[in-house]
């Protein structure tokens, strides 16, 4: 599976989680290169954006790297490993060991992913917003995902929300703005497509506009695979 990482193009941008933390700590960083067999080399994280997490960063810490590879499926790629080195001349990169093995997953074939991130979901007519709603991304694929809105006990219709009382049904349009830690929100616009009441919550099911491919991969660049979870889908 180490093919996957010769793959890579220099420059393109990665995720890299400090495993190592009692809080999951993760930030975006550039790929720099390969020495075959021996070491993958990022960039030192920008100390504007993740000033606190570079004093994490030295020999010896595991860390897990992730990217999406641009192929002709395109794929999640993720590996567990160490930081051997930290270089500071003539800039600060960092050398991690050559990972013992690599997991992938396509995410153009249809199979959708956790994901488990907050969401905003603007509900729409013609013209303007009617209504907006926190909720939590529980799954993504390629095409759509699964919005999840917690309801209070009481609730007695099946479409209705704690927090704005907005009545979704299939067929509503609506704006998706979802929120990854350290990163602008991605906002997709979306049909709905599926409205359920499940254990207390209303679930949704979310078709994405056939326009928004570039800002997909984004959210598939980001934060929402865990490597276990790839491990465990095996």
């Amino acid at each position: 599976m180490s093919k996957k990482i010769r793959q890579l193009p220099p420059g393109q941008r990665i995720e890299i989680q400090i495993s190592g933390l009692n809080v999951p700590a993760r930030f975006q960083t550039e790929f720099v290169g390969i020495v075959n067999n021996r070491w993958f080399i990022v960039m030192m994280p920008d100390s504007k954006k993740y000033g606190e997490l570079r004093d994490g960063l030295y020999e010896g810490v595991p860390i897990v790297v992730r990217f999406v590879l641009e192929n002709d499926n395109g794929e999640i790629v993720a590996f567990r490993t160490d930081i051997e080195y930290v270089l500071a001349h003539p800039t600060k990169m960092l050398f991690l060991d050559w990972p013992k093995s690599v997991e992938s997953r396509v995410i153009r074939s249809g199979r959708r992913f956790d994901a488990f991130l907050p969401v905003t979901l603007d509900k729409l007519d013609e013209t303007s917003v009617v209504g907006s709603q926190q909720g939590t991304m529980m799954d993504i694929s390629e095409s759509g995902c699964r919005v999840r809105f917690e309801l209070e006990e009481e609730a007695d219709e099946v479409a209705e929300s704690t927090e704005t009382k907005i009545q979704w049904a299939p067929s509503d349009k609506a704006k998706l703005q979802v929120h990854q830690k350290n990163r602008e929100p991605v906002v997709l616009t979306a049909i709905i497509r599926q409205v359920h009441k499940k254990d207390r919550g209303l679930e949704l099911g979310i078709q994405f506009s056939s326009q928004e491919k570039d800002r997909i991969n984004s959210l598939f660049s980001g934060s929402l695979v865990d490597i276990d979870a790839l491990s465990r889908s095996q």
